[in-house]
């Protein structure tokens, strides 16, 4: 899990989302592949976001693994970006999405 707010991809969920996925793209520097995302545009306390879903391994390994986020819009620009990442196997899955879901209910944004 992790927690971060920043403006290195822009001040709004679909800019940072977009950045952030293009780095991720960037097998070099990310070392994620066969990336295959998805996103989709939901509302987190309010406001407008968007959670986007990754599905990829490390590479050098077969393992297929699970990514999460969520980001939404705060205060001066800065997006918050909340992530989970996991083995994609049904059991760590189920958890990751028990823990997303409880992460997105005491996510607080500032105004």
């Amino acid at each position: 899990m992790s927690v971060k707010r920043d403006t290195t991809h822009g001040s709004t969920p679909e800019s940072a989302a977009a950045g952030q996925l293009a780095w991720y793209r960037n097998t070099a520097e990310s070392s994620m592949a066969d990336l295959e995302p998805a996103s989709h545009p939901i509302r987190q306390n309010g406001k407008d976001a968007l959670w986007l879903e990754m599905d990829y391994h490390w590479v050098g390994q077969a393992e297929p693994r699970k990514r999460v986020e969520l980001f939404v819009a705060g205060q001066a620009g800065q997006v918050y970006q909340l992530l989970f990442d996991t083995a994609a196997t049904t059991e760590k899955l189920a958890i990751q999405q028990q823990m997303f879901d409880i992460a997105r209910e005491q996510l607080l944004i500032d105004a």
